[in-house]
């Protein structure tokens, strides 16, 4: 049974609705113009679509489904990082390919906070300004394991926050008078955070470091003994020296700068590292400390995606107190739910080689207009040393820069394929690009099963 999570008693401000590759190699595919209905060509003014003679009208919507079964494809061709995901998808119209786009921005739920209880604020920053900056902040916790907000109601019911739909944080800093006084008030209030059971950046630190101590026996970590191997030579091969240096500008040896004088007040920054996450229920059971975590995060609980995201600033005597809750949003609503960062997509670019370039032109083509586009292969023909082929259209960034050469631009001819799109997916880091994906071509599928219904109804009634 969920647990209530009763509201605070406090100042209430809710978020407003303000919207704050390199690929790999891959066969060079072959264009069919009956199969989409014309071309888009290249020129130097812009792009023309040249229509074909397009496949006959489906019979019926077997014959649509098995004819799209047919051609449709999706491959994967990069994964630049853990949060970027480049794929190409086949056989589509661009109308698909869009609506998938708009998903994975605008439909897919994530967690984000949407309500701030103030307590106390007494630095610069005004309340709603805050409240919008925490709003913005990821935090690294799979959606699929929270409910909709207002799935559980309560005996009137009215929807009621539950340990299964909300995420409760909170955020009590003082700003003393120094850094030695503040780390002295930082340890104190520790103590009585962790009596109430809160956790922060801190103890999510302490538990995966015990979590590496464990598993590596006690000692160095198999982790840092790795990183130490691979490391690169020194280039004077004088590790010492390279030990001294990396000394020489650690913190604990830096001079004081005119910049820290005395008599210029102490400045407290707040990071996403001090806020206090308030298991709720069993969350604490659900997300462990020790735990790999979801999506791109570090994982460890329920925290924000990055601890070092600077919050504000504070003052000697200045305080914030307040209390956050998260809820399942989508990014229709708020930017702030959107799970990536960005999502788009490019036409395949189709590329003919009409007449031969050979030689000096051909290396000028591949070195300097096209860079990776295009190879040189040795050739005999006509006593040439080597020829111009086409290797790999998808680097091709439709720079159209050999059109300045009138013989290149009359000897090559650059297209883009109507229902061949490349897309690149770049997350948040709640998600991983490839689930964002799945889960956009469910929502999508949903989309679909309702309009299909909504059909079969209008039939209905009007037979």
């Amino acid at each position: 049974t969920p647990s209530r999570i009763p509201p605070p008693k406090s100042k209430e401000v809710q978020l407003t609705n303000q919207q704050t590759s390199t690929t790999t190699m891959a066969p060079i595919p072959e264009h069919d113009l009956s199969t989409t209905g014309g071309t888009y060509d290249v020129n130097e003014a812009g792009i023309e679509f040249r229509h074909a003679p397009p496949l006959p009208t489906p019979k019926d919507g077997t014959e649509f489904l098995s004819r799209l079964e047919n051609n449709l494809s999706l491959k994967v061709l990069d994964r630049p990082s853990k949060n970027e995901l480049v794929f190409e998808l086949v056989g589509v119209d661009i109308s698909f390919a869009n609506a998938l786009r708009r998903i994975m921005i605008a439909e897919v739920p994530t967690m984000a906070l949407e309500f701030v209880y103030m307590w106390n604020n007494s630095g610069l920053i005004h309340d709603e300004v805050l409240s919008h900056r925490l709003g913005l902040i990821p935090l690294n916790v799979d959606p699929r394991l929270f409910d909709e907000y207002g799935f559980d109601v309560d005996e009137d019911g009215n929807p009621a926050a539950t340990d299964r739909n909300t995420i409760v944080f909170r955020l009590n800093v003082t700003c003393g008078r120094n850094a030695a006084d503040d780390e002295k008030i930082r340890k104190k209030m520790e103590v009585k955070w962790k009596g109430e059971g809160l956790v922060s950046g801190y103890d999510v630190a302490e538990a995966q470091k015990k979590k590496e101590e464990k598993k590596s026996g006690g000692g160095r970590s198999n982790k840092d003994e790795e990183m130490e191997e691979n490391l690169e030579p020194s280039i004077m091969n004088l590790s010492i020296a390279d030990r001294a240096a990396a000394d020489a500008v650690s913190s604990s040896n830096v001079q004081p700068t005119p910049i820290d004088s005395p008599h210029r007040p102490f400045t407290k920054h707040i990071y996403t590292r001090d806020f206090l996450w308030s298991p709720q229920g069993d969350q604490l059971s659900r997300f462990p400390l020790h735990s790999a975590g979801v999506g791109s995060g570090v994982g460890g609980g329920i925290r924000p995606l990055h601890e070092d995201i600077l919050v504000a600033k504070l003052r000697p005597g200045q305080v914030i107190e307040l209390e956050a809750h998260a809820r399942k949003g989508v990014g229709k609503d708020h930017a702030k739910f959107s799970p990536v960062a960005t999502a788009s997509y490019r036409l395949m670019p189709h590329i003919e080689i009409l007449k031969p370039i050979y030689d000096e032109l051909a290396e000028e083509l591949v070195n300097w207009f096209e860079p990776g586009v295009f190879k040189c292969e040795p050739t005999d023909e006509d006593g040439h040393r080597v020829k111009a082929v086409v290797s790999n259209p998808y680097a091709c960034t439709m720079s159209r820069n050999f059109m300045r050469n009138p013989i290149l631009k009359e000897s090559i001819k650059m297209s883009r394929v109507p229902n061949h799109f490349i897309f690149c997916v770049e997350s948040v880091g709640m998600m991983e690009p490839a689930v964002i994906v799945a889960e956009a071509l469910k929502v999508l599928k949903a989309k679909c099963e309702r309009v299909s219904g909504l059909a079969d109804d209008a039939l209905a009634m009007g037979e």
